[in-house]
């Protein structure tokens, strides 16, 4: 989720498969055979975390005995399950940011100092460049590079 946030924009609506190697058609079906009289919301919770299953229920009707549902309604939530669409209400922000996007474009500096081309002696690096790598420590590998070639050129000239 961290990955697909980097390229979210406000008020795009993403798609989710929650349902991912997971044929919960079959496997109601086949428990709808053994635990019919139950009721639909246990059963479902025994495939999908309680929590999103009490979401689904102010979305959807989800009532009833797992006996009461068809193979069409079965299928019906299955599809939409498995094709969630849905709108993020926004980011939690720079407190929690682990990336940000956007800077100085690299078009307006060196790509070997990392000197701006049209001020002499001023250096963008690390973060403050619009450079987004994946998380997993190439933003560090990306700050460190950037720093260490404006070391190297400041160390050569002065």
């Amino acid at each position: 989720m961290l990955q697909a946030s980097s390229y979210w924009e406000e008020g795009t609506p993403i798609s989710l498969d929650l349902l991912t190697q997971n044929d919960l058609f079959t496997k109601l079906r086949a428990q709808r055979q053994e635990y019919g009289r139950r009721n639909f919301t246990t059963e479902l919770a025994k495939h999908l975390p309680a929590r999103l299953v009490d979401h689904l229920a102010t979305q959807f009707d989800l009532s009833g005995n797992l006996a009461d549902w068809s193979d069409t309604r079965l299928q019906t939530l299955c599809d939409t399950l498995s094709n969630w669409e849905m709108i993020p209400t926004g980011t939690e922000g720079y407190r929690t940011a682990e990336v940000t996007l956007g800077g100085i474009d690299t078009d307006a500096l060196s790509s070997k100092t990392m000197e701006t081309k049209t001020t002499p002696g001023l250096y963008f690096i690390g973060e403050a460049v619009d450079v987004t790598g994946w998380l997993g420590g190439y933003n560090f590998q990306w700050a460190w590079s950037s720093a260490m070639a404006t070391a190297r050129h400041i160390a050569q000239t002065s």
